[in-house]
């Protein structure tokens, strides 16, 4: 599924994403995140061992919110797969080029400390294949765009 342009733009300009997934069959778990794309696809970079890990692990339907901090009534409800889970250096390295666009500086460390003298845990990606995006514009109440494959 294509991602519209007015969601590349908005996450491009440090929109923020409150995931869902599944704690376990009855209990969803959310979590407020940073998001980014590549082509069409969603990802999310979160560090390895937590909760969410294991829950994608146990169940890869997720659900997210995407929404622009000062416009939060314009947002983008999403559903769709977690359908590969990358943990390798990438996804650490991917985080730092994340963390640079919202807080303007590397992950969780100055420009000349290094990934392992921070003791910064290591990362993983989610790659997200979207299977149902809504479009909504709250303030007046109207879809404005509702794309279902």
């Amino acid at each position: 599924m294509q991602l519209p342009q007015d969601l590349k733009e908005a996450i491009d300009t440090n929109a923020y994403c409150a995931i869902a997934t599944h704690l376990n069959e009855n209990v969803i778990q959310n979590h407020l995140m940073w998001i980014d794309y590549e082509g069409e696809t969603l990802i999310i970079n979160t560090e390895k061992g937590r909760q969410k890990t294991l829950n994608i692990r146990n169940n890869r339907n997720i659900s997210l919110v995407i929404f622009k901090p000062d416009a939060m009534y314009i947002s983008w409800e999403i559903r769709g797969i977690v359908e590969e889970v990358v943990d390798d250096e990438s996804a650490n390295r991917q985080i730092d080029e994340v963390s640079k666009r919202y807080t303007g500086h590397l992950y969780a460390r100055d420009n000349n400390t290094s990934w392992t003298d921070a003791k910064i845990k290591d990362r993983e990606m989610w790659r997200i294949k979207i299977e149902k995006l809504v479009a909504m514009n709250r303030p007046a109440a109207n879809i404005v765009q509702s794309v279902a494959e």
